[in-house]
């Protein structure tokens, strides 16, 4: 017994949504590796737009921060960047329990 068998073309609309799922799949993967950073010597370092909407603050407010000795940073040309293990340091120091 012989299968009905169809062909997928570049004319069908399977095609195109096979197209659209690999260009989502594309998009995606590349939003991640731009978002997630690889740890140098252990530690993850964030840029100073990851900063600012980690915190919700604009880009002056962060240079005040950073004038103040408030957040650590590394600058490495024009290029600054964040310890997570530090800027979590400063969340938890500022933190303050509700009082019931």
């Amino acid at each position: 017994m012989i299968e009905n068998r169809s062909v997928l073309t570049c004319d069908t609309a399977e095609y195109e949504e096979l197209l659209e799922a690999m260009r989502l799949a594309a998009q995606t993967a590349d939003k991640l590796i731009a978002e997630i950073t690889p740890p140098l010597s252990g530690e993850r370092y964030l840029t100073t737009k990851q900063v600012m909407t980690h915190f919700h603050i604009s880009r002056r407010t962060l240079q005040n921060y950073r004038d103040k000795g408030i957040v650590p940073y590394t600058a490495i040309g024009g290029t600054l960047l964040y310890p997570e293990s530090k800027i979590n340091e400063v969340l938890e120091r500022n933190y303050y329990k509700p009082s019931m």
